[in-house]
C-alpha cells in the first residue's frame, strides 16, 4: 500500500505540472485521431480483398490494434519517459538522488513522472476495442474480461523489462539511443499480430524480444480462443523477465560510480 500512495503522489503531481499546458491535450487528441483514421484505412483496404488474415477476421484486428494502443497509451503513460531519461540520469550523476531514498530505487527511477495525457489515447483505444466487439458480434463475457485485464498488465510487464535491460546498459556505454530504437522496431512489428510472421521475426517477437507474443496473446484472451501452454509460457516469459531486470539493475548499481565519490 505504501507504492501505491506514493505513485498516486506522482500522478497528482504529473497533473498539476499538465495543468499549466492544457493545449498539450488537444495536441494529443489530433495526433491520435489522425494514427487511428491511417490504421483503419489501411486494415479496410486488406479486408476488403480478404476475409481474414493468419486467421484473424476484420473485426479481431481491430480489437487487436485497439488492444496495442492500450498497452502502448498505459507505456506512455507511466515508465516510458522515466526510462528514456536514465541514460542522462546516469550522466549527470543524477541518479544518487533515486539510489539514496528510502524506496525502492528501480521503482521510483522507473514511475517518478507520468504522462497524464496519455490517457486520452488509451480511451481511443477501448472506444475501438468497443466497436469491433459490437460490430464484430463478439461476447465478451466476466472471464474473458478478467483475463484480458491480466493480460493487459503482464504485456506491460514484458515491455517494460526488456526495454529496462537494454537502458541498463548506459551504465557501460556513452551512448544509449539505441535503445529507443530497438524498441520503435520492436512496436513496429508487433502493430500485427505475431501470427502473421514467420521464421526468424516471429521467433524474435515470440520468444527473445516477446513484444509480438504479449500483445498477441492479450488479444486472444479476450477474442479467440487461448492454448493453456501458450498462456502459460506468457506468464512465466513476464516474470522471468522481470526478474532479469531486478538482478541487471541491482548489478548494474554496484558497478556505478556516484558523483559524489
Amino acid at each position: 500500500m505504501r507504492y501505491v500512495r506514493l505513485y498516486r503522489i506522482f500522478v497528482e503531481q504529473s497533473l498539476m505540472k499538465m495543468a499549466a499546458y492544457k493545449f498539450n491535450f488537444f495536441t494529443v487528441f489530433l495526433t491520435i485521431t489522425a494514427y487511428f483514421s491511417v490504421q483503419l484505412i489501411f486494415m479496410h483496404l486488406v479486408y476488403s480483398n480478404v476475409d481474414s488474415l493468419a486467421g484473424w477476421t476484420r473485426y479481431e484486428m481491430f480489437f487487436y490494434i485497439g488492444t496495442f494502443n492500450i498497452i502502448d497509451s498505459l507505456w506512455t503513460f507511466g515508465p516510458f519517459f522515466n526510462l528514456l531519461a536514465i541514460p542522462g540520469v546516469i550522466r549527470s550523476g543524477a541518479l544518487d538522488y533515486y539510489i539514496t531514498k528510502p524506496v525502492n530505487s528501480q521503482f521510483l527511477i522507473s514511475l517518478r513522472n507520468v504522462d497524464p495525457g496519455s490517457i486520452i489515447s488509451a480511451l481511443a483505444g477501448v472506444t475501438l476495442i468497443t466497436f469491433a466487439l459490437i460490430q464484430g458480434g463478439m461476447e465478451l463475457t466476466y472471464a474473458r474480461a478478467g483475463l484480458y485485464i491480466v493480460s493487459i498488465f503482464h504485456a506491460l510487464l514484458i515491455q517494460y523489462s526488456v526495454y529496462f535491460i537494454f537502458t541498463c546498459l548506459a551504465f557501460w556505454l556513452v551512448k544509449a539511443d539505441f535503445v529507443d530504437s530497438i524498441h520503435g522496431i520492436l512496436c513496429y512489428f508487433s502493430t500485427r499480430p505475431v501470427d502473421i510472421y514467420k521464421g526468424f521475426i516471429r521467433f524474435v517477437l515470440s520468444y527473445v524480444l516477446p513484444y509480438g507474443l504479449a500483445l498477441t496473446v492479450a488479444s486472444k484472451a479476450a477474442v479467440k480462443t487461448i492454448q493453456f501452454p501458450e498462456y502459460t509460457l506468457f506468464l512465466i516469459l513476464s516474470w522471468s523477465i522481470f526478474a532479469v531486470s531486478v538482478g541487471v539493475w541491482r548489478f548494474s548499481l554496484k558497478h556505478y560510480s556516484s558523483a559524489s565519490s
